[in-house]
């Protein structure tokens, strides 16, 4: 799995020269200029799921980054999603206290390429050691699920149809189709492709 990095910046320069940066690295960047949107992006998708680190700028309209940081804090900000910040304007007491309230790390602008680079590269290890070590262990999430949620579960990452597991089981395809519904919610998944690594194949 390859770890996100994420800037939040709302200065269109920032976004483009640290762009080519990680690039040249062959290091992705995912940047987004409004943080109340990324906010809603990092809520309503996979991304606080996955390891990832995120850049974030101080002063920012409309949402300051440590208003951000309080927010994404309220709402379960996990260890593998470690926060950098960036800005122009820090001082010693706001380094302080944002490191004290979680946060990875501080660097104040104008920053070296390679130590920010550097510095990511850091937070990445971390996220992703964090993430192994929240990570429930193998086959703990399929004790949530009933004898029948389980059947049902093997036969679909296997690629079988609601109409084919329906007949398997002696069952109507709207029984399968509520089963399946269950154990997704259980699992919180939304496919069967996240199914897959959960379920081991039947020999």
């Amino acid at each position: 799995m390859q770890p996100r990095i994420c800037l939040v910046d709302d200065d269109e320069w920032i976004c483009d020269s640290l762009t080519a940066l990680f690039g040249s690295r062959n290091l992705r960047l995912s940047t987004y200029r409004d943080p109340a949107l990324f906010l809603e992006s990092w809520q309503g998708s996979n991304l606080r799921e996955l390891p990832a680190a995120l850049i974030i700028d101080i002063r920012m309209p409309g949402m300051s980054g440590i208003e951000l940081f309080a927010q994404m804090r309220q709402y379960g900000l996990p260890a593998h999603n470690p926060v950098i910040f960036l800005t122009g304007h820090g001082d010693i007491p706001m380094a302080v206290e944002t490191v004290k309230a979680g946060a990875y790390d501080f660097l104040e602008k104008p920053f070296s390429d390679n130590s920010l680079v550097d510095r990511v590269l850091q937070a990445l290890e971390y996220a992703k050691t964090m993430y192994r070590e929240e990570a429930p262990p193998a086959g703990a999430e399929l004790e949530a699920l009933t004898l029948r949620e389980r059947e049902i579960a093997e036969r679909v990452v296997v690629g079988k149809t609601n109409a084919q597991i329906a007949a398997e089981l002696f069952i109507s395809v709207r029984t399968v189709e509520v089963h399946r519904a269950n154990l997704f919610r259980k699992l919180n998944i939304r496919t069967a492709v996240e199914l897959v690594p959960l379920v081991p194949r039947q020999a």
